[in-house]
């Protein structure tokens, strides 16, 4: 199987089991499934899909050097996420937390047809489902690894010169079981794009708005059984069908004002919404160790201390239509 990624370039996959895995029901669903949680035609950033993040997981993974056990297990780290991703976050979890996703992974796992396909290729998924056995994978925040980096390259992609993203790459280097950079300028660079993402797109004030208009009009559909939660299985476009076809007012003129856009304003009166607080603060190899940027970097040090502030102001917003 050949892959074309607009992040790593050309892939060819032969390992069956990883094919199999690519051709399931449970990635496929994936093309479905926007990353950034609203759906292109309702968002102001274009983003990309869950199976591409996936797709894209698992190829850096294999350019880390990475065993097949994890290139697997990094396929399906995300097999469990609903329809718009972290939007359902504000209807059933913590906004700030945003891991209802993480909640559900293995018993969704469970009931697909990966557990027969990695039967099949000798594999356990319960082995798969635990990433304490993932280092390369997954770490907890702020540290590197290629869930982290992946989403974040795959977004700067589409918003910043592809040297940019290539440099970063070559960058990387994998140190007793951790990704760390080589350069402490280039650890740098990716720290601080990461963070320019964090507070001018993932968590800025019109993102942090269509997140809250769209969970509303979910929220909405939910009470009237336009919707239900079994769909939270399915994909997008049987959903967004279902909420345009609505005779609902509250649905149809919330998906008009995301459509159409509007502005967002400070207002000490108006509605306070919180979103999930990330940074990365990268390792760097230095004389044979590895250290946090911020240990090595007074400024980078500074930066996350002053978005870790700003993240906690009560910042109440008012939205008006364009």
């Amino acid at each position: 199987m050949k892959i074309i990624d607009s992040v790593y370039g050309k892939e060819e996959v032969k390992e069956s089991v990883l094919i199999d895995l690519i051709n399931s029901k449970s990635l496929q669903r994936l093309k479905d499934i926007s990353q950034l949680g609203i759906p292109d035609d309702y968002s102001h950033i274009k983003g990309f899909s869950r199976y591409e993040h996936s797709i894209g997981v698992m190829v850096l993974l294999r350019r880390l050097g990475g065993r097949l056990e994890e290139q697997v297990a990094g396929l399906l780290h995300d097999v469990s996420h609903t329809p718009f991703s972290h939007v359902i976050d504000w209807v059933l979890g913590d906004p700030t937390k945003e891991d209802y996703q993480d909640k559900i992974h293995g018993e969704f796992l469970k009931n697909s047809e990966t557990p027969d396909i990695l039967k099949k290729h000798n594999m356990c998924v319960n082995s798969i489902i635990n990433y304490k056995n993932f280092k390369l994978l997954e770490r907890n925040a702020p540290s590197l690894c290629a869930d982290r980096i992946d989403y974040t390259l795959r977004q700067l992609v589409r918003t910043s010169d592809k040297g940019l993203v290539d440099k970063i790459l070559d960058d990387l280097f994998v140190n007793w079981n951790q990704i760390v950079f080589k350069n402490e300028r280039i650890a740098k660079l990716f720290g601080e794009e990461y963070m320019g993402l964090q507070v001018n797109q993932w968590a800025e004030d019109e993102m942090r708005g269509r997140y809250y208009i769209f969970s509303e009009i979910l929220k909405k559909a939910f009470q009237e059984n336009l919707i239900s939660l079994k769909d939270l299985n399915g994909t997008e476009k049987p959903l967004l069908k279902s909420l345009k076809e609505s005779k609902d007012k509250f649905v149809s003129n919330n998906l008009n004002l995301l459509k159409k856009g509007f502005k967002v304003i400070s207002d000490k009166n108006g509605i306070l919404l919180k979103k999930k607080f990330r940074y990365v603060d990268p390792e760097v190899i230095v004389n044979g160790g590895y250290f946090p940027l911020s240990k090595l970097s007074k400024d980078y040090f500074e930066l996350i201390e002053l978005e870790k502030t700003r993240s906690k102001e009560i910042n109440k917003i008012k939205i008006i239509p364009n």
